[in-house]
C-alpha cells in the first residue's frame, strides 16, 4: 500500500475546496449577475399601438391580433336616489337581469364631456344677424356669450356602452338583446360618428382635452 497516494491527495484537496468554496468564480458571478432582460420592442407608429383596424361600411370598429368588432351607445342615466323604492327596485332589477343574460364581454364607461351648445349657438348667431333692433341684439349677444362659456367651462358626466363580438352580426344581436332587456329602464341611444372617434381619441389620449378645451 502506497503511503503517498497522489491522486487521493488530489480528491481531498478538491472536496476541501468544495466546502470553503461551495460557487466556483464563474458560478459565483453566474448567480450574482443577473442576465440582462431583452428591451422592450418599441411600437414604429400610432396603428401599431391602438388594437383598432378600421370601422366598417355599419359603422363597427374591427379589431386586430384576435379580432373581433364592437360598438358604442350611449346609457341614458337614472338616479334611483330620487325613485321611490318600488321603481329603484325594479330598475336594479332590470339591469342586473341583463348583465346575466349576457356572458360575454363588455365595458361601461362613464367619462366628463365638454357640454355642447354649437346648434343653440348658430341659432342665436342666425338671429343676431337678421335683428335689427339694438337692445334685442344686446340680448342676444349676452345669451350667446353665456353659451360659449358654458361649452367651455362646464362638463357633463356621461356613460356609454361598449359591446363586443366575434362577427358585425353577434354585436348587432347583443344590442337587440339589451334593448329588449333594459331598455325601459336603462335606454340606449345612438352615438354619431364624430363622437364615437372623440371617445376612443380620448380613450388613448388621456391627457386630451375635448370640444374648445383644446
Amino acid at each position: 500500500m502506497a503511503i503517498f497516494d497522489e491522486k487521493e491527495i488530489q480528491k481531498q484537496a478538491a472536496r476541501s475546496s468544495k466546502k470553503l468554496f461551495p460557487f466556483s468564480r464563474e458560478g459565483s458571478k453566474g448567480e450574482i449577475k443577473k442576465k440582462k432582460e431583452k428591451p422592450p420592442e418599441i411600437k414604429k407608429s400610432v396603428s401599431d399601438i391602438i388594437p383598432i383596424i378600421d370601422q366598417t361600411k355599419n359603422g363597427l370598429f374591427e379589431l386586430k391580433e384576435e379580432g373581433g368588432y364592437f360598438d358604442i351607445w350611449q346609457i341614458q342615466s337614472t338616479d334611483v336616489n330620487s325613485l321611490n323604492e318600488e321603481d329603484a327596485n325594479r330598475h336594479i332589477y332590470m339591469l342586473a337581469k341583463g348583465y346575466q343574460g349576457d356572458e360575454k364581454s363588455l365595458k361601461v364607461l362613464s367619462l366628463n364631456l365638454p357640454v355642447s351648445t354649437q346648434k343653440q349657438q348658430q341659432f342665436l348667431q342666425k338671429k343676431i344677424q337678421q335683428s335689427e333692433d339694438a337692445l334685442f341684439l344686446r340680448f342676444l349677444q349676452k345669451k350667446l356669450k353665456e353659451l360659449q362659456y358654458l361649452e367651455w367651462g362646464r362638463t357633463n358626466r356621461e356613460y356609454f356602452l361598449f359591446l363586443y363580438g366575434d362577427k358585425e352580426t353577434d354585436v348587432i344581436a347583443r344590442h337587440a338583446q339589451f334593448m329588449r332587456d333594459v331598455q325601459s329602464v336603462l335606454p340606449l341611444s345612438t352615438v354619431s360618428q364624430e363622437k364615437k372617434i372623440d371617445l376612443l381619441y380620448k380613450l388613448y389620449n388621456q391627457n386630451a382635452k375635448l370640444g374648445n378645451k383644446q
